[in-house]
């Protein structure tokens, strides 16, 4: 009996404590790149710079200025939004370069531009369009010349300017229009406006060569001591909580106007030079996070800085953004940053909770090498490299990830004095004072630890020789002083020194594990770790066999620490405490099978708060062990972390809402994660998923008419999606088709569903979605009729019933005429029926009784009388034997059979041609008219067999030493065709076991209820295939295959079958 104790990443931790404090600073140091998701000019579908973008909060879709027109993202699909028809103004006006967005408190967005001023309005189709409304200035201004440059809400008004104008729009009309400017002149020229924006309350514009204004009781001031600014460009306005009017400027950096009037230059020198450098960029409503900070665009990134203009953090290229040259923000109600940019959009969501380092920064390769703090430093290794992360302490300045030069894939490192010694694939390394220089390259050490009991020994683990102890010698060179195994030829693949002195190690395999002592002089003893059955299992055995070891369990474990001490798992998910007393694994009585099938992948231990942590496909499990128990503390969401690409590698630390998870990725990533406050950032939205299209017949149905025609409707299709903009390509739908559906279908990602021949009905279809997180949203629902078809209206019902009393009047006149009928047809069906047993008794009884030959037949009748016929005739030891299809059904057809057998009694022996040849004039002397006969004929004697043909189907002879049936057709026509004519005759040899079958068109041409014929090439198959058989099982194998075909129907016409077998 073997029990094998398994465990994912044994893991080490290093406990490293400060104060609360401190760590929450250190948080603050250590967050790594922002989530971005980018959508480039190829996603968008190529619309040239994007000049505006903000999230619509009524449907929260994302609408786009570019310069290609208005965009607009559903989470799915990028569509442009299309102008709405009109003819009071050239349409042409309604498309081109868009700029501004702006949305109002009723949620109306209105988009400015280039001779371009409308907004948004739902077509009949549910989808919006942009209705242009410029066109409606008063005729004294050429609304084909405005070139808008921005605009704003204010006071629940609309207001946007020009160069030369300011406008104002109360919803319907133009009720204010204030001239700044002729249209001569360049955009710089004196009396222009550059400049304007809504801050606090309260609108400011500048006016190249004169300088700022504000907007107060519907009329612009001039702003005393501002002529400063009148050659100087004001990108963006901003008034903070103490009234102060904060001004940023490409050219002259940061000013304060303070309440009492007085202009105050920025003492921020950094911040100076980072707005002119970098060259911040317009915006008509710069608005704040929730927490206060400011985002400041520009064509150099964003960022973000308080109301005392101090730098709080920088966002650019080296933070995952693909342009940072940015044209505008816009901030939603959770806080995520939207921003256009010259080469597209991107989203910034700038949560703590959940940041990482990445290729951005300099990772190569799978962090799968241990994670661990070591003096104070996250640091990490990949299958390229040991890395440390470096805070920059600056928020201009990113934190960096620092190359060790190990220059290789990394496995277990750790601390050593001052230096960092790590395995890796070609030896052991140490990295000191900055260098990085080989110890060893033996390739086959497998780790490395120093020693907690003489700091001055260096133990390494190793794959073939297992423990090896070794020193630095005079020189400052590690030299191995000691090397031993826990048994002979045991190697020492991993190891853990639980205390001064003591190890516990893995001798990998099936070897087992070990407790190993040594003291300060390096002298090793080795006690192996037994498995808690050995002792009640070997009480059981007799004495000869107490002491054979393989009848006794292996104890191979990976551990982990807790709370309680060093546990393993069994493969029953029982956990058993190591105990370093009696070299056993003891049981606690605790059982985590619940973890164990939430499909476990990797686990961790807090030193810090003595939790232990199980990562499963089904979320992060949290854990505190007791002596007897387990209590699950909390199972933590995946969220936005996508768990498959994960390489199991992790360290946790810290307390509560800051325990912070440190994640290995194989894309090249680590990845921080705060569980605890990544669940107070995921606010729950209430948004429900969208329809985005009713499709009737691949045609957009109008949401206004939503009863179908039945025949109009034979393929109905949805389109939905679900705006929430978090990895959005991770949203999944559910639907339901109330009327149809039996259940709600599986989540999937598929944006719509199709349905077909829905019969006439009122429907309800129901749509629900979830993000990334696995928030479900509320069900929508969507309802439909679909008529039924003209001929199951009242109408045709009540053109039913005067059909059917029409029909009442009119049977019984039909009744006295059809009773008149039966008699005739009750006379015709005798006549049938007697005309059927006369077929039947043409046919022989018996078949041949010939030693030679095996010989079997058969006759399927359809629903009418038919002309299929067979016979055998012995002469001397010939067998002949025929069969045959009279032309037509009826009485007829069985008058022709009984003239062919009768005519056949009568013939001598003949060769097969010549029979035919007499039948022939036969029937043509009598003259049936158009009734022929088709006929084949065999003659079969010793190992040859004749053959001849009258317009019948192939013969079909097996050759069984070819093991190949040959397809014989003999031309010829049928019988009383013409005259005098002469018929083709074959010969070939039949020797034993080949097999001869002659049938009518009866099967080869049956129709299955599909239209599809039998056909001559399965006949060929079937025969092939049963050529082992009798002949009996032969006929009856094709006379069932009738029956299997048309699935028990009957035959259109007669299936006559015929098979002669050669025994010798």
């Amino acid at each position: 009996m073997k029990l094998f104790i398994f465990l994912f990443f044994p893991v080490i931790i290093f406990a490293q404590s400060i104060s609360d404090k401190e760590f929450i600073k250190r948080l603050e140091e250590e967050r790594g790149n922002y989530s971005i998701q980018n959508y480039d000019q190829n996603f968008l579908g190529r619309p040239g710079y994007v000049w505006g973008i903000l999230k619509s909060n009524v449907d929260n879709l994302i609408y786009m200025a570019s310069n290609s027109g208005i965009l607009e993202y559903d989470g799915v699909n990028v569509r442009t939004v299309e102008v709405k028809e009109d003819s009071s103004y050239q349409q042409r006006f309604g498309y081109g370069l868009a700029r501004t967005l702006v949305q109002m408190d009723d949620g109306t967005i209105y988009v400015t531009g280039n001779a371009k001023f409308g907004r948004l309005v739902k077509n009949d189709f549910g989808l919006v369009e942009y209705e242009y409304l410029l066109h409606k200035l008063p005729d004294s201004i050429d609304y084909r010349r405005q070139v808008i440059w921005g605009s704003l809400e204010y006071e629940g008004k609309l207001i946007f300017y020009t160069p030369n104008f300011v406008f104002r729009w109360d919803g319907d009309s133009f009720d204010k229009i204030w001239k700044f400017s002729d249209y001569a002149g360049g955009r710089a020229s004196d009396g222009k406006i550059h400049g304007f924006a809504k801050a606090g309350n309260t609108i400011y514009t500048r006016r190249w060569g004169y300088g700022l204004y504000k907007l107060v009781d519907d009329e612009f001031e001039f702003i005393e001591k501002s002529e400063f600014l009148s050659q100087n460009r004001i990108e963006l306005f901003y008034e903070t909580n103490n009234g102060d009017l904060l001004l940023f400027s490409r050219t002259i950096g940061a000013y304060i106007l303070k309440k009492n009037g007085n202009f105050i230059k920025s003492s921020n020198s950094v911040l100076n030079n980072w707005l002119i450098d970098n060259g911040v960029y317009v915006s008509d409503d710069l608005r704040p996070f929730s927490n206060g900070s400011i985002p400041i665009h520009s064509r150099g990134g964003i960022l973000i800085i308080d109301e005392n203009l101090n730098i709080l953090n920088n966002i650019n290229n080296e933070d995952g953004l693909a342009s940072a040259e940015i044209n505008v923000s816009f901030i939603d109600d959770n806080d995520v940053l939207y921003v256009a940019t010259t080469t597209g959009a991107s989203i910034i969501n700038l949560k703590n909770s959940l940041t990482q380092y990445d290729s951005n920064n300099g990772i190569e390769g799978y962090v799968w090498a241990p994670i661990k703090r070591i003096d104070g430093l996250i640091h990490f290794g990949s299958t390229k490299e040991l890395y440390s992360l470096q805070p920059s302490y600056d928020p201009m300045n990113n934190n960096t990830i620092k190359e060790l030069e190990f220059n290789d894939q990394m496995g277990r490192y750790h601390k050593f004095n001052k230096s960092i010694i790590g395995a890796h694939n070609y030896g052991l390394s140490q990295h000191l004072n900055g260098k990085t220089k080989l110890i060893s390259s033996d390739y086959d050490i497998s780790m490395s630890a120093q020693s907690k009991l003489n700091k001055d020994f260096l133990i390494v683990g190793h794959n073939v020789d297992g423990l090896k102890v070794m020193k630095k010698d005079k020189f400052g060179k590690f030299q191995i002083i000691k090397t031993y195994q826990p048994e002979p030829g045991y190697p020492v693949p991993f190891f853990e020194e639980i205390s001064p002195g003591r190890l516990i190690l893995s001798a990998g395999g099936r070897r087992g594990n070990f407790f190993a002592d040594y003291d300060k002089f390096g002298n090793f003893t080795f006690n192996k770790i037994e498995h808690p059955l050995k002792d009640s299992i070997k009480s059981t055995l007799p004495d000869s066999l107490k002491n054979d070891l393989s009848l006794l369990p292996d104890s191979t474990f990976n551990w982990i620490k807790t709370k309680i001490g060093y546990v393993v798992f069994s493969d029953s998910s029982t956990v058993f405490k190591i105990s370093d007393e009696n070299n056993k694994l003891i049981s606690t009585g605790i059982n985590m099978v619940e973890i164990q099938k939430a499909n476990l992948f990797s686990q961790g231990y807090n030193e810090d708060s003595e939790t232990n942590w199980y990562f499963t496909r089904n979320g992060v499990y949290e854990v505190e062990f007791t002596d007897s128990l387990y209590n699950i503390l909390k199972v933590h969401n995946w969220g936005e972390i996508d768990y498959n690409e994960l390489t199991g590698r992790n360290f946790i630390e810290g307390f509560g809402e800051n325990q912070t998870v440190w994640l290995g990725s194989r894309d090249a990533k680590l990845i921080r994660w705060l569980p605890y406050k990544s669940e107070l950032e995921n606010l729950i939205t209430s948004q429900k998923p969208i329809l985005r299209g009713f499709y009737v017949n691949n045609s957009l149905q109008s949401l206004d008419s939503l009863e179908l025609e039945y025949d109009s409707s034979r393929t109905v299709k949805f389109e939905y999606a679900y705006p929430v903009f978090n990895k959005e390509e991770n949203n999944q739908y559910r639907v339901f088709l109330k009327g149809q559906d039996s259940d709600t279908s599986e989540w999937t990602n598929n944006s719509f569903r199709e349905y077909t021949n829905l019969s006439e009905n009122n429907y309800t279809f129901y749509i629900q979605a979830r993000d990334t997180n696995g928030n479900a949203s509320d069900f929508i629902s969507f309802n439909f009729s679909i008529l039924p078809p003209w001929y199951r209206t009242v109408y045709a019902y009540t053109l039913y019933l005067f059909t059917l009393l029409f029909g009442f009047w009119s049977f019984g006149r039909y009744q006295a005429k059809k009773s008149l009928e039966k008699a005739d047809n009750e006379r015709r069906a005798g006549e049938l029926e007697e005309a059927k047993k006369i077929q039947q008794s043409m046919l022989p009884k018996t078949f041949p009784k010939i030693k030679s030959y095996d010989v079997s037949a058969g006759l399927v009748t359809s629903t009418e009388i038919g002309g299929d016929y067979y016979d055998f005739f012995e002469k001397d030891e010939t067998l002949y034997a025929v069969c045959g299809d009279a032309t037509g059904h009826g009485t007829a057809s069985g008058m022709m059979v009984s003239i062919i057998k009768s005519a056949l009694n009568g013939l001598p022996a003949l060769s097969t041609n010549k029979v035919l040849y007499e039948l022939n004039n036969i029937v043509k002397k009598i003259d049936l008219g158009t009734l022929k006969m088709s006929l084949n004929i065999c003659e079969a004697n010793k190992n040859k067999i004749t053959l001849s043909s009258a317009a019948m189907p192939p013969v079909y002879l097996y050759n069984s030493i070819s093991k190949k049936t040959e397809e014989i057709l003999i031309r010829g026509l049928p019988l009383g065709g013409l005259k005098n004519e002469t018929f083709d005759i074959q010969k070939r040899d039949f020797k034993k076991g080949d097999v001869l079958v002659m049938l009518s068109d009866g099967l080869p041409e049956a129709e299955n209820s599909n239209g599809e014929l039998y056909d001559y090439d399965r006949v060929l198959s079937l025969i092939t295939k049963n050529s082992k058989k009798s002949s009996e099982e032969i006929r009856d194998k094709l006379i069932n295959e009738v029956d299997r075909w048309l699935d028990g129907g009957i035959p259109d016409d007669d299936v006559t079958i015929v098979v002669i077998k050669k025994n010798t």
